[in-house]
């Protein structure tokens, strides 16, 4: 007789959700910070902010393609909450994005 073993993406998502839930950060933008940088940190930061945009939407839909089990009590709010997160994460990642931009457009008019 075979065991049922329960699935793996179920399982992770059971052990990984307390993990998930406290990971949300809001930090506020300032744009000063970026005013001595020069305009190759400039198009790096800008790089490294894409690919966390990337990486987070990634994310956000990975959590939104999750099947949770109809037994699970909270399931469907947990997992609305981190959707919630992962789009404030990429909402303040878009507005670093947004102020790294300005600070190109200043002082790197020859670069775009």
């Amino acid at each position: 007789m075979k065991a049922i073993a329960p699935k793996p993406l179920a399982s992770a998502f059971l052990l990984g959700l307390p993990l998930l839930v406290g990971c949300g950060s809001m930090r506020s933008v300032d744009p000063a910070q970026y005013a001595s940088m020069n305009c190759a940190e400039l198009n790096v930061a800008l790089g490294e902010l894409a690919t966390g945009v990337t990486s987070t939407a990634i994310s956000r839909a990975n959590i939104s393609n999750t099947r949770i089990p109809f037994w699970l009590p909270g399931g469907r709010k947990a997992v609305s909450v981190l959707k919630d997160r992962r789009t404030a994460d990429i909402e303040r990642l878009q507005a670093q994005e947004a102020a790294i931009e300005a600070s190109r457009k200043q002082r790197c008019p020859r670069e775009l």
